[in-house]
C-alpha cells in the first residue's frame, strides 16, 4: 500500500473498484497498482507530502492571463 495524493480531494471517501479508500489531508492510501492505474501522484509516506509539485497555471511573474503587466 502506497501513499498517493488525490488530484482534487482534500478529504472525504473516495470509492473505487478495488474498495472505499479514506482521503485525509489530500492523501489516500491505496494499493500502489491502483493509485498509478488512476494517475496519482506518489507522495513521500515519511512526511505525507507529494514526491512531485504541480505547476500552477498562473504566470510566475504574477501577471492575469488579461494581458496586465505585473
Amino acid at each position: 500500500m502506497g501513499m498517493f495524493q488525490h488530484p482534487h480531494l482534500t478529504r472525504g471517501i473516495v470509492r473505487t473498484p478495488k474498495g472505499a479508500f479514506v482521503i485525509t489531508r489530500g492523501l489516500v492510501e491505496v494499493p500502489d497498482e491502483l493509485g498509478e492505474a488512476l494517475g496519482w501522484q506518489p507522495a513521500d509516506a515519511e512526511d505525507e507530502t507529494p514526491t512531485t509539485t504541480f505547476r500552477s497555471a498562473a504566470p510566475a511573474n504574477g501577471a492575469s492571463d488579461r494581458g496586465e503587466r505585473a
